[in-house]
């Protein structure tokens, strides 16, 4: 086989160009011109070394095929929008999250829309972001793709698939694994009742020990999923070499034949996410499970955690379809407790009980602009900032405006020592929540289930609750006694968990 035909010297990429501030250069973004591929021994080391796989950076991404099961939805895989944002730069940004930092991303179907794109994004991320061209991207398999980026790599480097949305601990278990010159480890799946597995598309492999002994969608003995996700040294091209000598482009006759050989090491994932995004349902199944993932945060409240979020993670789903930033929707929210607070403020029983669910539903709207920046990687220290200043503003306009509604129906003066004693209350709650939501995590992590969190989710539920059903004093005395109360505790029990 001739395997200088196909290459080809490609244009300048168009967009944002590399320079040393976005930690590129010009010369890494050169582009593979006509050459003979060399074959490759072993990249440097001898068989049986070891390597250090915590040291690696680079990483080689196939996104060369066409994905013609999404021909319907998606003129090009890659670029297909995924909650708001390219899967090609999801998975490149778990990637970076992961550690890695110097990406090899061989492209062949529509390479002219790619090329740009990866030029911008490079820029825009600061990493290093090389695209190298298939042209025969239509005549042979992925692992094809995977020897054009052989001389770009010189010791072990991460192998992963264009079309699989990934969590950045399952990279990070692979690295966390010695690996042998000579060797391959192959992240798998042991679940397979997994349900965000298609049974019968999803290339199988069969394990013995720690060993993959074989490999294929076809395999009718299986007991693991192959995830796509791989830690190489120079053996995977000596693999694809001999692939194709038999006529095989595929990954996965590589992987066999080095699997033959015992040269393919299983790490055991089970349990992280992964998804193979080759359908319309696939897709589906991964919005879904992104959204999931924003209804387990482990400082909510039991009003953010059973009711807030619930329907925020559903209105982020839609609302990530559109080119709405968090700060927007923190204004909004904002806006929302601004109008709510104006409705209590007049007195009218009508207006009291409309402000009330608007007050609800801007604790909901609240949530969604965190769920927004986490989807589409737009979270940001000011955005922090602005979010919970506004939040403070918010809580002192509906606890005044229902304070005043109380005053104007005739109430005495001590009803403002209750509204002020909510408000101090609540900013105090506020102001501890920092360290008191580190050690909430801290609990998580160590596997405890966190105590009840007293908060703002419940603070507007209380206020909305009392505004419907027209408790407005109670409601009052109930939180001045509450917020001060929950202030109080998270002193003593800082001054416990942080005694020396």
């Amino acid at each position: 086989m001739d395997e200088t035909r196909g290459f080809q010297d490609l244009p300048e990429p168009m967009g944002a160009q590399p320079s040393p501030e976005n930690g590129a250069s010009v010369e890494e973004l050169e582009f593979l011109s006509s050459a003979r591929l060399p074959r490759t021994p072993g990249l440097g080391a001898e068989v049986g070394d070891w390597l250090e796989p915590e040291t690696t950076s680079k990483c080689v991404i196939l996104a060369a095929g066409q994905g013609s099961r999404l021909r319907e939805v998606a003129h090009s895989k890659p670029l297909h929008p995924l909650l708001g944002v390219p899967i090609l730069e999801r998975v490149i940004r778990t990637a970076m999250e992961a550690g890695l930092d110097e990406f090899y991303v061989v492209v062949g179907h529509q390479a002219e829309r790619l090329i740009p794109f990866l030029a911008e994004l490079s820029a825009r991320l600061g990493a290093r972001i090389i695209p190298i061209q298939n042209t025969r991207w239509d005549q042979h398999e992925n692992g094809y793709s995977l020897l054009l980026a052989r001389d770009r790599l010189d010791g072990p480097f991460v192998l992963l698939m264009g079309d699989h949305l990934i969590e950045p601990a399952l990279v990070q278990r692979l690295l966390q694994c010695p690996v042998a010159e000579g060797e391959v480890l192959l992240a798998v799946d042991r679940r397979l009742d997994s349900p965000l597995v298609d049974p019968e598309d999803v290339t199988r492999v069969w394990v013995e020990g720690d060993r993959v002994q074989a490999i294929g969608k076809g395999l009718a003995a299986f007991n693991g999923y192959d995830t796509g996700v791989f830690l190489c040294t120079g053996a995977i091209f000596q693999g694809m070499e001999a692939a194709l000598d038999r006529g095989n482009s595929s990954l996965s006759g590589a992987i066999q034949h080095l699997a033959d050989q015992g040269r393919v090491r299983a790490v055991d994932v089970s349990g992280l996410f992964w998804v193979d995004l080759d359908s319309p349902r696939a897709l589906a199944r991964a919005e879904e499970a992104l959204v999931d993932q924003l209804r387990t945060k482990p400082t909510d409240g039991p009003i953010a955690r059973y009711l807030n979020r619930p329907l925020s993670s559903r209105l982020s789903r839609l609302l990530a379809r559109y080119p709405v930033t968090p700060n927007q929707i923190t204004l909004f929210a904002f806006a929302l407790a601004g109008i709510a607070a104006g409705l209590f403020a007049t007195g009218a029983g009508w207006a009291r009980v409309l402000g009330g669910l608007l007050a609800q539903l801007a604790s909901v709207v609240d949530g969604c602009d965190g769920e927004i920046a986490r989807l589409k990687y737009l979270g940001s220290e000011y955005g922090g900032w602005l979010d919970a200043v506004l939040d403070r503003y918010a809580d002192a306009l509906l606890l005044f405006g229902l304070t005043w509604h109380l005053y104007t129906r005739g109430a005495g003066d001590w009803i403002w020592m209750a509204g002020v004693g909510a408000m101090v209350g609540s900013f105090m709650v506020s102001y501890t929540a920092v360290k008191y939501d580190d050690r909430i995590r801290e609990e998580v992590r160590q596997g405890r289930a966190p105590g009840l969190r007293i908060g703002r989710d419940l603070r507007l539920f209380l206020i909305a609750l009392a505004a419907v059903v027209d408790l407005v004093a109670p409601a009052l005395v109930f939180l001045a006694v509450v917020m001060n109360g929950e202030a109080i505790r998270r002193l003593w029990v800082g001054r416990r968990a942080m005694a020396p």
